[in-house]
Formats: structure tokens, C-alpha cells, sequence
């Protein structure tokens, strides 16, 4: 197939569908110089567009591999383009990607800054677990630092350098930035410190968790309960907080504390999910039917390593 004639047809389609995007999936670096001259003649809008469906492309349908068009995509003159290529990498854990994110942390664009301060989460949470090199973990480590301390950086940008730095629980630096996150006057920032304080899994975190479990504050309760769930059995003690909020009003909170409980795990967790898996409300059974399936999940695998062993 001529690549940059399909481009050309894309530039003028009114719709895109799964079918013409199709062959934009796979490519190799080949097909770079067949492409990106056709690429940059697109205007921005459709160019936006183009890559916005790829992204959720990508999303529905495990068969379609833009990652190619992504990264190359990261070059474009477009901070919208570009953050969308941010996104569309979201499974890419190679040390080539890594390395381009921590350049983007020095986009003019902001919401570039912030795509890749998001996306480097991943890898922060590669190092902790000990699955990337140590001096690309410390790389990332104090590159999310630096960002948090530069005041001049927008609210945006600074809370997700700070969601992605909560990987690393051993970080004196990092957890001294979440509580002062917490501290902040901005209800953002103390968001993104929930956020943190979860995927740091540290039991110094739970009382605020806790508290936050309560808040008036729909979108505190949504992170308060979606950290519980990250920090899984270490927050058993706060089974019964979470429990009470699967009836909270807003249905995205008590979404995110049913998932909470199948994360979490233990037997209060388990029979609020059968009782909840046999709501009338679809989204809520749905939701209990899937933490339930998790749940028993690792259950069993645990089961499984303890008989081993």
C-alpha cells in the first residue's frame, strides 16, 4: 500500500473508522520517511484527530499496534498531537521511550509536561519493583523531583510529576512532596496526594486516607478510596469506611470503593461484593461482579504459593 497516498485520503475523510485506520497499525521505522513528509501537510486539526481516534483505537482493540505512528508522532509541531502520542504509549516500558518522556518534561507545551510526567509513572513504579535499571529509576526519580520543586511549573503539571513520584515509598524526598501536596491550599494537590499516598502503599498514609474516606468532597472520597485499594491489604483496617461508601451517591466513588474492596480483599470485602453483585443497579453489579473475579484471583494465586512452598 502507497502510506502516504492513504494519508492523504484520511486528511479528507469526514469520519475515520477502524478500517482506515488499520493500516497505520504495525508499521516499521521503515515507513518513517514514507510517511512523515505526507504527516506534516495534514493541518493540525485532522492531524489532532487522526491521532486522538488512534489513542482510543488502540484502547478497544488489542490487534491495532500504532506505537510506531506514537513515536514518531512525539516530533510533531503540535503540543496536542504530541501529548496525544504520550498517551497512545501507555504500555511501552522500553528505555528508548523512557528517555523521550524525560526530555518531553521540558516541552513548552504544559500539557505535554504533564502527559509525560504521568506517563513515567510506570517506569517509577518499574524501579520500585526492582524491573528497571537503577540509575534509569534514579534518572526518573529526580527528574519527577525537579519538576515538583519548580514552583514557575502550572498546578497540572506538578500533580502528576507528584502522582507518578509516590512509586517510590523509600524516597524521603518524594513523601516529604506528597504531604506538603496534602497541605496545599489547591484541592488538586491534595488529590494527586492521595493518589501518591496510595501507590506508595505505606500504612504512614492511612489516617488520611481514612479521613478523606469521609470527606465532602466527592472527588477527595473518589482518590481516598481508589488510594485504600492501591495500598490493598494494608488498608484492611479500613474495610469498613470503604464498605460504606459502595452506597455513596455519587456512582463514581462508590464504583472506585467496590473496586477498593477487591483490591483490599478479606471476608467483610467479599460479602459486600456478593451482595452488591446482585444490585438492580448494572453499573455497581457489574463492577462487584468484576473486584469479585480479582479477588478470587488472588486469592488463588496465593493459595497456589503457599502450597508450593
Amino acid at each position: 500500500m502507497d502510506l502516504a497516498a492513504h494519508l492523504r485520503v484520511l486528511a479528507s475523510r469526514e469520519h475515520l473508522s477502524m478500517r482506515e485506520l488499520r493500516p497505520l497499525s504495525g508499521l516499521g521505522p521503515d515507513a518513517h520517511d514514507a510517511l512523515w513528509e505526507t504527516w506534516q501537510r495534514i493541518p493540525v486539526r485532522r492531524r489532532t484527530e487522526i491521532a486522538h481516534a488512534m489513542v482510543e483505537l488502540a484502547e478497544d482493540n488489542i490487534d491495532l499496534d500504532f506505537t510506531m505512528m506514537f513515536r514518531w508522532l512525539l516530533d510533531d509541531a503540535d503540543p496536542e498531537v504530541r501529548a496525544s502520542a504520550v498517551e497512545g504509549l501507555w504500555e511501552c516500558t522500553d528505555v528508548p521511550v523512557m528517555r523521550r518522556l524525560l526530555a518531553l518534561l521540558r516541552d513548552p507545551a504544559d500539557q505535554v509536561r504533564a502527559a509525560a510526567a504521568m506517563a513515567l509513572g510506570r517506569f517509577a513504579y518499574m524501579a520500585e519493583i526492582d524491573e528497571l535499571d537503577e540509575e534509569y529509576g534514579r534518572q526518573v526519580h529526580d527528574a519527577l523531583l525537579t519538576l515538583i520543586h519548580d514552583a514557575s511549573q502550572p498546578t497540572e503539571v506538578r500533580r502528576r510529576a507528584i502522582e507518578s513520584a509516590g512509586y517510590f515509598a523509600a524516597s524521603n524526598d518524594v513523601q516529604r512532596q506528597i504531604e506538603l501536596a496534602y497541605a496545599s491550599s489547591d484541592q488538586l494537590m491534595r488529590e494527586s496526594a492521595l493518589v501518591a499516598m496510595g501507590r506508595s502503599m505505606l500504612p504512614r498514609w492511612l489516617p488520611i486516607v481514612s479521613r478523606e474516606l469521609e470527606s465532602p468532597s466527592p472527588a477527595l472520597r473518589y482518590e481516598a478510596a481508589r488510594a485504600a485499594g492501591e495500598m490493598a491489604d494494608i488498608a484492611r483496617s479500613l474495610v469498613a469506611r470503604v464498605v460504606r461508601l459502595c452506597s455513596d451517591a455519587d456512582t463514581e466513588v462508590a464504583l472506585a470503593a467496590i473496586w477498593a474492596l477487591g483490591q483490599i480483599g478479606g471476608e467483610t470485602a467479599r460479602r459486600t461484593l456478593q451482595h452488591i453483585s446482585g444490585s438492580e443497579d448494572e453499573a455497581r453489579s457489574q463492577a462487584a461482579a468484576e473486584a469479585l473475579d480479582e479477588l478470587t484471583l488472588e486469592e488463588g494465586f496465593f493459595e497456589s504459593d503457599w502450597r508450593n512452598n
